[in-house]
Formats: C-alpha cells, structure tokens, sequence
C-alpha cells in the first residue's frame, strides 16, 4: 500500500474510533478561535473540506450558516448526513481537487485538522481558492508544524514533562504515531512551505494565530496548560482577493 492510499484507508478502518472520539481540545479551545476567525457566518455559504462526520458543520449550521460539508471517508458523510439540518449539505469527494464544487460558489472555507491528513496539499489549497468567491476567506487550523515534526516528543522525568523535543524539522513527509492502538500517520510540513504554498494560490495571509486557552477554558480543562509551553495548533486566516478594478489612465 502506498503513502496517499494509507492516508485515506486509516480512515476508513477507525470510523467508529473517530465518532466516539472525546473532542475536548476542538469544544474545549479551539472552536472558539475557530469562530473568531471566521466571524459572522449568518447566511453565508461556507464550505468545510474535509468535515470528517460533520460536527463543526453542524456548528455553524447552528449559527445560521448554508454549510456544505465535503469528504473522502464515505461512512464518516454518512454520520453527517444523518444528523444533518435543512441547512448542511454532504458531499462525498476529495479535499485535493474538490470535484464537482463550482467555481466561486463559497463565502467562506474550513480546513479543521485536514491537511495534515492530505497527501498533495498544495493542490487541495489550490482547490480552495478556486471555490471561494472574490473576498472569500479561508481559515485553516492544523496541527503547528513545530509539534507535527516530531510527534509526541515530550521529554519526560518520571511523569513530569521537561520540554518537548524539535527534530528534523526540515525534513517534511509522513510521521508516525500510536492511536487506537495502531499506527497512523500524518504529513509533516514546514512553516514556511505552508505560508509559501497560500501565497502561490494567491491568498492573502490576514492573521496567524497559535490558539492558547482563555482562564475560563483553562479552569474548565487544567490539562491546557501544556498549550502555554510550546505551540500544539496554528491557525491561518485566509483571503482570496476581491476582483480589482480595471486601471484606467487619462491623457
């Protein structure tokens, strides 16, 4: 079995794994800096590529938003789909080249945890940027490429945690890991590949964000403190350029 078949297949073999995963660090933190990022979304169309069984689409569904919710694994849109308002839309497809999503047909666009998963990313963010409208935004949370490098490097003293090791950090590709008591993996990429992989699409970068937990989050979960020591997530904040108009000189 070859890298990209493997990225989609651990998928399709832990559904239920991923259902009945406990998403505390999405509900807990992240959403929120999720929503922030992406403001008001009443009445827009938004897209979340990649949308796994549709929860965050379900979230934004619930704040007023037309969501169309797009994946490769079959039975996590069909989860979706079961649990899904007059306001969501399923969609079985590929985050790499989003077949059959029209050109220019979303306000807004999620990437939630995806391209980490993604096999060729840049094409997938190329994909994003085909289906945004002039001044749609896109916001992208993924695992920071500083702890992507090296998957669970905490350096320990019994159970006290001393720091987390960066190791080959510029060398980009699969990283294994233990989850569900089998090994997955996920695409380790460089800071910088990423940022220069959004400008070549041609966004704009309007924010970058490394989400660390609010007093009252950090009550409710003690656990985040570790969010404090080194960065876990990276959020980008997207745009796709409105059409400028045409230059006009006078003589």
């Amino acid at each position: 079995m070859n890298l990209k078949q493997q990225l989609r297949t651990q998928w399709t073999e832990h559904v239920q794994d991923w259902i009945r995963e406990d998403q505390w660090i999405r509900t807990g933190m992240l959403d929120s800096w999720m929503l922030e990022s992406l403001g008001d979304v009443a009445g827009r169309r938004v897209l979340d590529i990649g949308c796994g069984e549709g929860r965050f689409c379900r979230v934004l569904a619930g704040l007023g938003a037309h969501v169309t919710g797009i994946d490769l694994t079959e039975p996590l849109i069909e989860q979706a789909n079961a649990l899904a308002s007059e306001s969501e839309t399923y969609l079985v497809g590929n985050a790499e080249d989003l077949a059959g999503v029209e050109d220019e047909s979303f306000d807004l666009a999620v990437s939630y945890i995806v391209l980490v998963d993604i096999h060729d990313y840049r094409r997938s963010i190329q994909a994003a940027y085909r289906v945004l409208r002039p001044g749609g935004r896109f916001i992208v949370c993924n695992i920071h490429p500083m702890r992507m490098a090296q998957p669970n490097g905490w350096v320990k003293q019994g159970d006290r945690k001393l720091f987390y090791a960066i190791d080959n950090y510029t060398d980009e590709g699969p990283r294994e890991f233990e989850w569900w008591g089998e090994t997955f993996i996920n695409m380790h990429r460089t800071l910088s590949s990423y940022i220069s992989a959004f400008l070549e699409a041609g966004f704009v970068l309007d924010g970058l964000h490394e989400p660390t937990p609010s007093d009252a989050q950090l009550a409710a979960n003690p656990a985040f403190a570790d969010e404090f020591r080194v960065p876990n997530f990276i959020i980008y904040a997207l745009r796709k350029p409105a059409v400028e108009k045409a230059y006009q000189t006078s003589r």
